[in-house]
């Protein structure tokens, strides 16, 4: 991984992930053991992914739930293989009702390094991402890219409450919410919920949901690609697992997967967040939801592009319903 354009992809990859898992944090002392890292799974493949129902209904329940509790605080660790760059990571996700949540993390990839910072305090969404070079013998570090941007989600909530009737509304208005409703949402729209079991995870018993690309996201997002599509694609997942709790449905795990061989249906992890240490409806303190952007910059406000996401997303027609106009 030499092309410099693909270090900062990685480093892309990781601060924001290509499903919109906001989740990455500081570089541990030692790397993994490759044995720990590229270790590989098995999976029950259909040649032609058909929705499994079940599937995914659990993950529409735990969206539903996230937004129940009155608070969530989870210890996170995370296992990343991108290429040559294998690393363990560890941190935080605070989260409380009235739409406050904040993730922030640190990563280091190669020479590079980058921070994300996401802060909500009910009203406006802040987020800030950095990617910095590290400085060496032979060259001065070059200055930082910082990218800012907010988003009013009680605009965006207003946005929705035209359309209520519509799920992909709201599929729509959680990715531009944040938080763990965001990842399940982002799922939802681009991947296709293909198995579900049941198992038990460390004492606990769990729910376990698997899904693959839906074709025509895929497409399109390598199609945005360009000629890039070939080198990028290595970081796409090709299957994602998520583990649930079953008996909160509370989101344990999420596993990109990636195909060792197209005759085999083994897969190794390139990205596992864990979230451990799981306490709910504690009162968590005011003031990890405040921010203030840096001085003398300005925010992008991307308020517009996801009301506009959700504009197109009401004019989706429900299956197995009619529209509202149909009935006039």
């Amino acid at each position: 991984m030499k092309n410099p354009y693909i270090l900062t992809f990685a480093l892309l990859f990781t601060l924001t992930c290509s499903l919109r898992v906001v989740f990455a944090w500081p570089q541990a002392k030692e790397a993994p053991e490759k044995s720990v890292v590229e270790s590989t799974e098995t999976s029950e493949i259909k040649d032609v992914p058909v929705q499994d129902e079940k599937a995914l209904q659990v993950v529409k329940d735990s969206r539903t739930r996230l937004f129940d509790f009155q608070s969530v605080q989870a210890d996170m660790t995370q296992s990343i293989a991108l290429g040559d760059f294998h690393f363990l990571a560890s941190g935080k996700y605070s989260a409380v009702n009235g739409f406050k949540t904040r993730i922030e993390y640190s990563v280091k990839l190669g020479e590079m390094e980058g921070d994300f910072l996401e802060v909500c305090d009910g009203q406006i969404l802040h987020t800030r991402r950095q990617i910095r070079t590290k400085p060496s013998a032979s060259k001065t570090a070059a200055p930082p890219q910082i990218e800012l941007t907010r988003r009013d989600i009680r605009k965006i909530i207003q946005a929705v409450e035209l359309d209520l009737d519509k799920p992909e509304v709201f599929r729509a208005a959680e990715i531009g919410i944040g938080g763990l409703p965001a990842i399940l949402a982002s799922l939802e729209r681009t991947m296709i919920f293909d198995g579900i079991r049941e198992g038990v995870v460390d004492g606990e018993p769990v729910v376990i949901v698997q899904c693959v690309w839906n074709p025509g996201e895929q497409d399109r997002i390598l199609v945005g690609l360009g000629g890039l599509s070939g080198q990028i694609q290595e970081f796409l997942p090709d299957r994602v697992r998520i583990t649930f709790s079953k008996a909160t449905l509370f989101p344990k795990k999420f596993q990109y997967l990636k195909k060792i061989t197209e005759e085999e249906s083994s897969y190794r992890p390139i990205l596992t967040v864990s979230l451990a240490n799981v306490i709910l409806n504690e009162p968590v303190p005011a003031q990890r939801f405040s921010y203030t952007p840096p001085p003398g910059m300005e925010e992008r406000d991307e308020t517009a592009m996801f009301i506009e996401a959700i504009q197109k997303s009401a004019k989706v027609p429900v299956a197995g319903s009619t529209t509202k106009e149909a009935k006039e």
